[in-house]
């Protein structure tokens, strides 16, 4: 499919054709977050543009690091066997994921985009300190530095492990990090390497250790070193971790940025990316020195950004279309869902194919048309409303409730109470023959002369009822499946 956003990288500047309001204000929080609550968008409407990218961005920057859990540095020993309390230790990071993209919005969707990008599979290095140290260096350089990060990463024993750098000795290099260092992490498929400089950066790297069956930490051992000369992208030299990273960043710098905006636009903003937008947003990357905040700034503010074209784009993960749906409605940690409703939300991501630290491979989920067919969307539809009815139930009347009066001043209305609600969830305006359907669902049993003569209201006992109803149909709606 062909992107139609024509827009330039110019920041948007609100017009009678283009207006600052609620569709865009939601579109904006949906792709940097999780949606908009009622009260997000009345705040942002008294903002620019500009300044509300700007305040989500600096506050994301801003956000302390994630609070080590008592077992953050725990090894084999310390679990001595005990296989429930490791899975339960597990569940909380996978619980403390979910709660903060629903809460905190940017930072923690970003930490999640680069869990699809620097890919580590859990099952593989087993060990839960490898995980702790692995979710916090994803947190911590998520609107970071960019070629830290790739530094870092490739240090931490979850990775050392899961692409075998544990195993990569002078000896006998092994080149799977290497191989991934340069096509899925910085430069892309083929693109100014070969094999020879595969093989040359596996040498340059080893000497890496860490003892995953113990889960003990990262160690360099000298003695497991190549440390004979190693000619990589036409250079020669006794490089080492060091050199390779320095190598990759100077003389691939161009690959490198512009492989890199190519994933962060095809997941912010579109599946196919405009080559345009993404040769300015690369020269951004370079002379910020690697900070990836600039490059979000520029994209975020942009006309191209906020071009209606590249609104309900973007199909949703899995859990994207359970988060979109609890922000929207204002639900909160933990007034108003638990645990339990995060194990559940895990559970449904992993049945949908989207295992929370288990991603499918080392390059990662597929994402947007990999996400639906006829099952998973059949799937997408029963596990809404098992949420919606028996998870939050009365919550989510009660909340469904105290926002459609907002939304709609009391109004009592119901194509009017259909419209303003459905915009609300689906950040676009329904079809007629949608509103048609929908009006029916919301009126349910209700006769038909209480509308017409005006005597049904908001206030009837069975308004909540007929409004969980209504955001059920929405949710089973194509537009919904749409970010």
């Amino acid at each position: 499919m062909q992107n139609c956003a024509v827009s330039s990288l110019a920041p948007y500047i609100p017009s009678a054709d283009q207006p600052w309001d609620a569709q865009r204000i939601a579109h904006l929080y949906r792709r940097l977050g999780s949606g908009a609550s009622y009260n997000d968008i009345q705040a942002a409407l008294s903002l620019s543009p500009s300044q509300l990218v700007d305040q989500l961005i600096d506050a994301a920057v801003a956000q302390p690091l994630p609070t080590p859990p008592p077992w953050a540095n725990y090894t084999a020993l310390d679990y001595a066997g005990d296989f429930n309390l490791m899975e339960e230790h597990r569940q909380e990071v996978r619980h403390r994921w979910i709660v903060d993209m629903i809460s905190e919005g940017l930072r923690s969707k970003l930490a999640f985009f680069w869990h699809n990008h620097f890919v580590t599979e859990l099952q593989v290095y087993s060990c839960n300190n490898y995980l702790w140290t692995y979710y916090s260096l994803l947190h911590q350089y998520a609107l970071g530095n960019f070629r830290t990060f790739v530094e870092r990463i490739g240090r931490t024993p979850a990775m050392l492990t899961y692409l075998n750098g544990n195993q990569n000795i002078a000896s006998q290099p092994n080149e799977n990090y290497a191989r991934e260092l340069m096509e899925l992490f910085t430069m892309g498929e083929s693109n100014g390497y070969t094999q020879d400089d595969i093989v040359e950066v596996a040498r340059a790297l080893t000497g890496w250790r860490c003892d995953n069956f113990m889960c003990l930490p990262v160690y360099f051992d000298p003695a497991l070193h190549d440390d004979g000369p190693k000619t990589i992208f036409g250079q020669t030299g006794n490089w080492d971790y060091d050199d390779v990273h320095e190598l990759i960043f100077t003389l691939r710098a161009q690959q490198t940025a512009e492989y890199i905006c190519q994933k962060i636009y095809r997941h912010f903003v579109y599946a196919e990316p405009d080559a345009a937008i993404i040769a300015e947003l690369a020269t951004t990357f370079q002379s910020n020195n690697w900070e990836i905040a600039p490059v979000l700034r520029q994209l975020f503010k942009s006309e191209h950004f906020f071009d209606q074209n590249s609104f309900a784009n973007h199909i949703k993960s899995p859990i994207e279309v359970f988060t979109t749906l609890m922000r929207p409605l204002n639900l909160n940690y933990p007034a108003d869902f638990n645990e339990d409703t995060t194990s559940y939300l895990s559970y449904v991501c992993r049945e949908l194919g989207q295992e929370i630290l288990d991603p499918v491979d080392v390059a990662g989920w597929p994402g947007h048309h990999d996400w639906i067919n006829e099952n998973t969307l059949a799937f997408r539809w029963a596990f809404t409303g098992i949420l919606l009815f028996d998870y939050f139930g009365e919550t989510a009347r009660d909340k469904l409730l105290s926002l459609t009066i907002n939304l709609t001043n009391t109004s009592n209305d119901p194509e009017t109470i259909v419209r303003a609600v459905s915009n609300h969830f689906l950040g676009t305006s329904l079809n007629n023959e949608h509103v048609e359907v929908a009006i029916l669902t919301f009126k349910g049993d209700i006769p038909e002369n209480y509308f017409e003569d005006g005597s049904w209201n908001l206030y009837w006992d069975e308004a909540p009822y007929q409004l969980l109803n209504l955001v059920y149909y929405l949710a089973r709606l194509p537009e919904y499946q749409l970010s």
